[in-house]
């Protein structure tokens, strides 16, 4: 990749400068209409000697911005071929059907980005990658334009005109009976077959839902369609084509652009890099955001992106597909927090769609919902741009997102903003314009830390109020000064009093690690249709199931992304260490053995280790053309044995697989380890399994008795710890279990969540299940065991944030500061109202009217807001500007002491009282006169005298 655009001549002089020998490289051409055009990048082919020194040579060329491998893509995103009872006999026959090869995506849940040879394929890999799924719900014959209700915005006049949009995808046939004449303004192929048409039929439907005039109808019959082939017949592209795609989209200057493909490597920087650069340039993508649900952590890329509007599946019942891939991104891990996605949802299931030859099929995936969205924004923006509006890729989103109608029940890692509502995109759209501005780049962030003072821990309540800040973009051409603009963020945040010690668990994310941008083998080896851990490993990800338990069990969980050093041990009952694949700072080692000294418990779920099946299990990437290595196994247990050292505890480097009992429960134990060391006073459980580790390289399996899967003890403080009030000091407690499967929602089939509770009612109260302690013995010592070791060779160094390479070999990084986070000072949005008032005052509504104005002192000074603030309250946040806040207790009632108001009613009230006590008075003790009865209470009240009659 160039850090800009030249033509081919000036490519090749570049490229000759660092590569002087023409003979130990070649150009690789690209056939296609903007090969005569100006490129950002080259595609060379190299020879296998020496080509290190190549490539820093090429990296070293001060005009060239990276250097990547060329990546081959396979469609990742899987659909459904539900054939219609409309369509006609020939459409059934030349439609592709779906077979049980591994090569069809119509199967593949999750298809990687590299094929996989087999090495022990009787074992590994799996012809059958992925058997066909089950369709969600019967085919509907409503049309996807009439859900949506389409057809009130082409009574209004608007159906798309003037818009372009390209769809990216295995093409169009020029002569489509489903499409308008004229509106296939352009038809490119990008790919290395000499064909511009469509030999599957996913291009054909996904322009049919956008710009079909003709029985299953699209959203904007007349857009302009530009025709991307960037696909195969067999669904192959490579990065080269995208990016070729992607510069022939900025330079036919296409407003939208639908891509219905997807993929977990978000580290593809030209790929990632190019979306940025078409979004700069004011192009609308949209893109599905994965079939890899109900499983959270599976979000595809490039929906995953901020400046991309990321669209997931729901059905015509408004449920969440099943196949719908959850958030939250993983970009951030570990040191801070993944984004919402999907950005939106909609139909996406049974969805009715032009067939390759004329009528109808229907069709399931994210893939389908993309163009629905696509289509979508493209009715939209024929509505909008007439008007002048500024439509670009920020203000398009804004509009979705704003106007999408929550579902019910369901999480926001599931829906995003909610349900695409057209028309109220279409109200909300006129009026966000109107006050929008472009902001550019998409990245950075604002992220909003809340706590509260130690001052309030017991306290209980509401606080809420307004985080505000100003934005300023660049002026345009015809402006002077740049824009400014001020953004209220309204906040309401519950508080509770601080949990007990034992009620809060501290999970450690920093030393969790995932692909990309390493080769991390998944944590059960039987997995042969998804071996990569992608998932992140998170709390809100693979292990969400995990989360919502310990929730409902009554237990507060706090996510660490910073090492051991940087938290406080005396806050948290039990720390959580499950599937590690990172190393340990020899800091943290230290720094872990003092806190359990003085109380920390600690819950480690390690997993596989053995760097023979570690060799059996590499595989071959075509893109780089080079043998994939992993660099840990399912948990790094030579780390793992570092840290847990100073109690003579360490985990085997044997791979286990089996079912066994616990009194009632039923457990599966998937590809674990076993407890090679333990303590001779702490608790040992075995039971009987099978060697999955010599099936893996001997292909036979046996027996394996007595293996140690789980471990309790209790540790003893350090000699020189004092206990406070004369009590005698108690150290921490440790348990191993040596398999994470059973709490990791990935690809689960028992779960243990049981044995966590359990363990955590020894861990944080001492308190040991009865059925753990009747099956548990004592380990006896073995000094002639062999550890594992790290495997030689391995390049884990590259992807730590532990470990650098010093003269080829790994050592230490120095030890990171930790976060330090500068509070906001806060600024009172309202005074408490008298606590003695008979009704309640309500509070100011946030960011629709002034604060109230603080009334001064009867010596004129204006009174210190924290004179204001009921006693034993202190403000939520200490330092800088820009947060508002307003308490309000427990009860709901605000507090106060200022007697004022409440002497001023009180004295109203007893005038008005007299008053009236002293008419009827009068009224008793004069003659009656006969008067109409009506006419007493007037009198009574307006003190005149009312003619008698």
């Amino acid at each position: 990749m160039f850090k800009d655009y030249y033509n081919e001549k000036a490519r090749l002089k570049f490229i000759k400068a660092s590569l002087p020998d023409p003979s130990a490289w070649q150009i690789l051409p690209r056939r296609n209409v903007l090969s005569t055009y100006p490129s950002d990048f080259e595609v060379i082919k190299m020879t296998h000697t020496d080509i290190t020194a190549r490539l820093n040579a090429l990296r070293n060329h001060p005009l060239v911005k990276q250097v990547v491998p060329h990546r081959k893509v396979t469609r990742t995103l899987s659909y459904v071929d539900e054939v219609d009872e409309a369509e006609s006999d020939e459409e059934k026959e030349d439609s592709p059907p779906c077979s049980e090869d591994a090569s069809d995506p119509c199967h593949t849940s999750r298809p990687l980005n590299r094929k996989i040879r087999s090495i022990g394929a009787a074992f590994w890999h799996s012809p059958v990658r992925h058997k066909s799924r089950r369709l969600l719900r019967s085919v509907s014959s409503k049309q996807i334009t009439s859900a949506l209700q389409a057809e009130s915005l082409w009574q209004m006049g608007f159906t798309g005109q003037g818009i372009k949009i390209a769809i990216f995808d295995t093409g169009l046939a020029e002569e489509h009976p489903h499409f308008k004449k004229g509106r296939i303004k352009d038809r490119t192929n990008w790919t290395n077959e000499k064909t511009l048409e469509d030999g599957l039929g996913h291009g054909t439907f996904v322009a049919g839902v956008v710009a079909s005039s003709k029985d299953c109808l699209g959203f904007a019959p007349d857009a302009d369609l530009y025709i991307f082939r960037v696909f195969t017949n067999n669904q192959v592209s490579y990065t080269s084509w995208f990016l070729d795609a992607f510069n022939y989209a900025i330079l036919r200057r296409v407003n939208v652009l639908n891509l219905s493909i997807g993929g977990p490597d978000f580290m593809d920087h030209p790929f990632v890099d190019k979306v940025w650069e078409l979004t700069a340039n004011g192009v609308v993508m949209v893109s599905a955001i994965g079939n890899d649900g109900p499983l959270y952590g599976t979000l595809n890329n490039p929906a995953d992106q901020m400046d991309v509007i990321g669209v997931g599946g729901i059905n015509f019942e408004n449920q969440i597909a099943r196949f719908s891939s959850r958030g939250m991104t993983t970009w951030e891990l570990p040191g801070g927090y993944g984004r919402v996605k999907p950005d939106i949802v909609t139909y996406g299931s049974s969805v009715r769609g032009s067939a390759l030859k004329g009528g109808c099929r229907s069709l399931s995936g994210t893939s389908v919902a993309s163009p629905v969205v696509a289509g979508a924004v493209t009715l939209l923006m024929s509505a909008v741009m007439p008007t002048g509006a500024a439509v670009n890729p920020a203000s398009v989103k804004q509009a979705l997102m704003a106007s999408a109608r929550r579902l019910p029940n369901i999480n926001m890692f599931e829906q995003g903003q909610g349900k695409l509502d057209l028309l109220k995109a279409y109200q909300m759209l006129k009026v966000a314009f109107q006050h929008s501005h472009t902001l550019w780049p998409w990245s950075g962030y604002l992220a909003v830390f809340i706590t509260v003072s130690q001052e309030a821990a017991q306290w209980e309540g509401i606080a809420q109020g307004q985080v505000t800040l100003s934005i300023e973009s660049p002026a345009e051409e015809e402006e002077g000064v740049p824009r400014v603009s001020q953004v209220n963020l309204p906040i309401r945040v519950p508080i509770i009093p601080t949990p007990p010690r034992s009620r809060r668990l501290l999970w450690d994310q920093y030393h969790n690690l995932r692909y990309p941008p390493g080769y991390f083998p998944r944590d059960n080896l039987r997995m042969k249709n998804d071996p990569l851990d992608w998932n992140g490993d998170h709390i809100h990800t693979n292990f969400k199931d995990m989360y919502v338990h310990l929730r409902a069990s009554g237990y507060f969980i706090e996510v660490l992304g910073a090492p051991f050093t940087c938290f406080d041990g005396l806050r948290y009952g039990t720390l959580l260490i499950v599937d590690p694949e990172e190393e340990y700072f020899p800091e943290e080692v230290s720094k872990l053995k003092r806190d359990i000294d003085n109380g920390l418990s600690v819950i480690v779920f390690a997993d596989w280790y053995n760097t023979t099946v570690m060799r059996k299990v590499k595989f071959y990437d075509e893109n780089t053309r080079q043998w994939w290595m992993p660099d840990t196994g399912g948990a790094n247990i030579p780390a793992l044995n570092d840290l847990m050292s100073p109690w003579g505890m360490a985990f085997g480097d044997k791979v286990y697989e089996g079912d066994f009992n616990l009194g009632d429960h039923e457990m599966y134990y998937a590809s674990g380890t076993s407890i090679a060391k333990f303590p001779a006073e702490g608790l040992v459980i075995t039971d009987s399994l099978k060697d999955q580790g010599h099936e893996v390289i001997k292909g036979e399996s046996i027996a394996a008795l007595e293996v140690a899967l789980l471990g309790l003890h209790q540790t003893k403080p350090a000699a020189e710890d004092a206990g406070d009030w004369g009590v005698p000091p108690t150290g921490g407690r440790i348990a191993l279990y040596g398999d994470s499967n059973c709490l990791d929602s990935s690809h689960m089939q028992k779960d243990c969540y049981w044995l966590l509770d359990a363990l955590l009612e020894y861990t944080s109260h001492n308190q040991l299940a009865p059925l753990l302690e009747e099956r548990a013995i004592n380990l006896p010592p073995n000094s002639l065991l062999e550890l594992p070791t790290r495997m030689d060779g391995n390049h884990l160094y590259r992807y730590s944030k532990v470990l650098d390479s010093h003269l080829g070999e790994p050592r230490p990084k120095p030890l990171p500061l930790c976060p330090h986070l500068a509070w906001a000072s806060p600024h009172a949005l309202n005074v408490s109202a008298p606590s003695n008032l008979f009704r309640q005052q309500k509070l100011l509504s946030i960011g629709l009217e002034p604060a109230l104005p603080i009334m001064p002192h009867a010596d004129g000074e204006e009174p210190d807001p924290n004179d204001l603030q009921p006693p034993g309250i202190r403000d939520l946040t200490r330092g800088g500007s820009g947060a508002n806040w307003e308490l309000m207790g427990s009860s709901g009632r605000l507090y106060d002491s200022t007697p004022v108001f409440p002497t001023i009613a009180f004295l109203g009230m007893a005038l008005v009282l007299v008053f009236i006590i002293n008419h009827i008075y009068k009224g008793k003790h004069r003659p009656r006169r006969k008067r109409g009865r009506l006419k007493k209470m007037p009198t009574i009240f307006s003190g005149v005298k009312m003619p008698g009659v």
